[in-house]
């Protein structure tokens, strides 16, 4: 969120985001699931009151926002959806600073028995229509470009491309992407 907000707007712009912002909403609604589902170790009749509540809120916003984030998954904070539309995200564990495009699908693959699951580093730039499936790591820094399919491991700093991906550029800055200052 705050990657979209200039330093202290008004607050009528704050309340515009908060009311009728969709990417902001599919955020709060994985957060709300992640929550129920670490209150139910805690507090089991609570955590399954609220577990229910999520899902029948995440029902309406996989079918008005066509996002479908698993409270599996393991985001960190600062993820930005950028044109919600098609996204779907499977347990996963994505680090800090995400930049997520539309039609972008994150998950486990199931072919020729490769049950792993994705990890995605900090400060992680990923386009539209990208895929990403099976046991692989993507370093901190990364920048995957639209329309790629990544099924290997890529390392800190590069930006990859193609079906399937490959490393195009290593030692890639993509924080003006993600709008983050570099470490």
């Amino acid at each position: 969120m705050a990657a979209m907000l200039a330093p202290n707007p008004p607050f009528r712009a704050r309340l515009n985001y908060l009311l009728f912002n969709s990417e902001f909403h599919c955020v709060v609604v994985y957060r709300l699931g992640r929550y129920a589902r670490l209150l139910r170790e805690h507090r089991p009749a609570a955590g399954l009151v609220l577990t229910f509540a999520h899902r029948v809120i995440n029902r309406f916003v996989t079918h008005l926002d066509h996002v479908d984030i698993s409270p599996q998954a393991d985001i960190g904070p600062g993820l930005l959806l950028m044109h919600r539309h098609g996204v779907l995200i499977g347990p996963v564990i994505v680090g800090r600073n995400c930049v997520i495009h539309q039609n972008v699908t994150i998950g486990q693959r199931v072919a020729g028995g490769d049950r792993g699951l994705p990890t995605i580093g900090d400060n992680v730039w990923i386009g539209p229509a990208a895929v990403i499936t099976g046991s692989v790591n993507i370093g901190d820094g990364v920048t995957i470009s639209a329309g790629s399919v990544l099924s290997k491991d890529v390392p800190d700093r590069c930006l990859v491309a193609g079906n399937p991906a490959r490393v195009i550029v290593k030692d890639y800055d993509n924080a003006p992407m993600i709008g983050v200052q570099p470490d």
